[in-house]
């Protein structure tokens, strides 16, 4: 008996199996309580939206309001920025086993300093929050080794300003307050394939280090979190509005993908892009470079209806704010990791193993 047939864009291969769109486009494989977009395609962090988070508090307060679910008071946040400061430091064997590696991409000697974080804890949320508080070291000395610089400790309480310092060796609060306004932009995005590659391996019931890990790799890929650095290095190249554009045209008459465009959640605006070149034009002005940018949004929208997404901004914005390119992804790392540890004890508290399926299209039938 054939069991099969279809429902709208669903098709039941027998009653147990349904195939769904490929990258699970459009796909609810679960429930959170931690970001979504809502129906006016803001993003939000715990019922509140991110831009309105990151125009009043800072990058800890947001933090723990991913971790915990609620804003911080007074008191309580002043024992978690203690407590982050407390854990941040990097101990001297794996600063060495940094130097031992001095890898030219600072993503992949995070994973590996990551993998070997011997963690006393039992607490899974205690072995989380010492791999997250430990990011912004392990990124700053994994680039400063690889450049030959001299490393930099940073006892600033303020996370923000912390990561700021390590970041550039400088103490500059009037641009770290910008970092901080793209790092909690960068913090959390609900299903993104980090974080679900996380969930992923967490569901498995691996221990905390392996599954950002997981995610680490992922967020390595230049469709995710590698695209700003791509972006950047066209972005620059640029000498008015024209060259810009020409550039464009030339890719999109070659079917050649333009990073920093289009977003499968965000169709028509991306509100974390909107909110960084606001900040940008606060931070160097109307400018040719701003108006550059500005005009390849423009042009792509009339072309081909594709909105400019938070990487291409990001890439411009980091670079004015004064970050070194190869340090862009792993700063992304540096903020999204406080979702990933959300996600972690989310998809712990109410587990179950996440093993899809797969329709065979491969040789049948064949004999030895």
């Amino acid at each position: 008996m054939n069991t099969k047939r279809k429902i709208t864009n669903w098709q039941v291969m027998e009653m147990s199996e349904i195939e769904v769109p490929r990258g699970l486009a459009g796909v609810i494989v679960d429930t959170t309580a931690i970001a979504t977009t809502d129906q006016s395609g803001n993003l939000v962090y715990r019922g509140y939206r991110a831009v309105d988070l990151a125009r009043k508090y800072s990058f800890g307060e947001v933090a723990y309001l991913i971790l915990y679910g609620e804003l911080p008071s007074k008191s309580r946040y002043s024992e978690f920025e203690e407590k982050v400061l407390s854990l941040s430091h990097l101990e001297d064997k794996y600063v060495k086993l940094i130097q031992l590696l001095k890898e030219k991409n600072v993503l992949s000697s995070m994973r590996t300093v990551t993998s070997a974080l011997q963690i006393e804890s039992s607490d899974k949320m205690e072995q989380l929050l010492q791999i997250a508080a430990k990011f912004p070291e392990i990124a700053s000395h994994s680039y400063r080794i690889y450049r030959n610089l001299d490393l930099i400790h940073s006892s600033e309480k303020d996370i923000s300003r912390r990561i700021y310092q390590l970041s550039t060796g400088k103490g500059d609060p009037e641009r770290a307050k910008f970092l901080e306004k793209i790092l909690i932009m960068y913090m959390e995005h609900e299903f993104n394939a980090s974080t679900f590659a996380l969930r992923v391996a967490a569901s498995t019931g691996t221990d905390p280090a392996s599954a950002i890990n997981a995610a680490l790799s992922t967020l390595k890929g230049p469709l995710h979190g590698g695209a700003n650095s791509e972006i950047l290095s066209y972005l620059l190249k640029f000498k008015n509005e024209e060259e810009g554009i020409e550039f464009v045209r030339n890719r999109l008459e070659n079917k050649q993908l333009v990073m920093g465009f289009g977003h499968r959640v965000y169709k028509t605006k991306d509100p974390r892009a909107q909110f960084i070149k606001e900040e940008l034009r606060k931070l160097i002005g109307d400018t040719k470079r701003f108006q550059i940018a500005d005009a390849i949004e423009t042009y792509m929208w009339e072309q081909k209806t594709l909105p400019a997404n938070l990487d291409f901004y990001g890439a411009f914005y980091l670079n004015e704010v004064g970050i070194d390119e190869p340090l862009y992804t792993p700063l992304f790392a540096v903020a999204r990791v406080f979702g990933w540890v959300a996600h972690y004890m989310e998809q712990n508290a109410n587990n179950k193993l996440i093993r899809p399926l797969s329709r065979y299209i491969g040789n049948t039938g064949r004999e030895i």
